[in-house]
């Protein structure tokens, strides 16, 4: 079995100007996508006990099932620079934030463009223990 990360897709932060009902759809085609293009395993809406307890409140408001705007996956190492490239070109013009711990220490990367992508990238696929991995899309009037 490959060796799957989970990750934590946020469109909340993105700027979309979409209702909840919008964004609960973006997120579930955008992780129909995911899957359809073979970058994960699987991938669905989250729940809000599927967010680290760090997670910001006003994502997890509410008592709905799910929580709108963002998707858990499970993506392979080897999928996870394809995975970025696939949300940098949906998302385009928005910055992405990639957050991620490993042995104990969380970082933060801000991928604008594909030179900051690789070199990021290229760092984490050295570490063995990745313990979470989040990707933010946040749009660039909100930085």
């Amino acid at each position: 079995m490959a060796d799957l990360l989970d990750v934590v897709i946020d469109l909340t932060t993105a700027g979309l100007e979409l209702a909840p009902s919008e964004l609960e759809a973006r997120s579930l085609s955008l992780a129909d996508e995911l899957r359809a293009g073979r970058l994960a395993d699987s991938a669905e809406l989250a729940r809000a006990e599927d967010l680290p307890e760090n997670w910001p409140e006003g994502a997890k408001a509410g008592l709905l099932p799910f929580v709108g705007g963002i998707v858990k996956a499970k993506i392979s190492r080897g999928n996870l620079k394809k995975t970025v490239d696939f949300l940098g070109n949906q998302f385009y013009g928005k910055t992405l934030t990639l957050v991620y711990k490993a042995n104990g220490l969380e970082r933060t990367i801000e991928y604008r463009n594909l030179a900051d992508l690789e070199l990021a990238l290229k760092g984490i696929e050295h570490l063995d223990r990745l313990e979470a991995i989040r990707m933010q899309v946040r749009s660039r009037q909100t930085e």
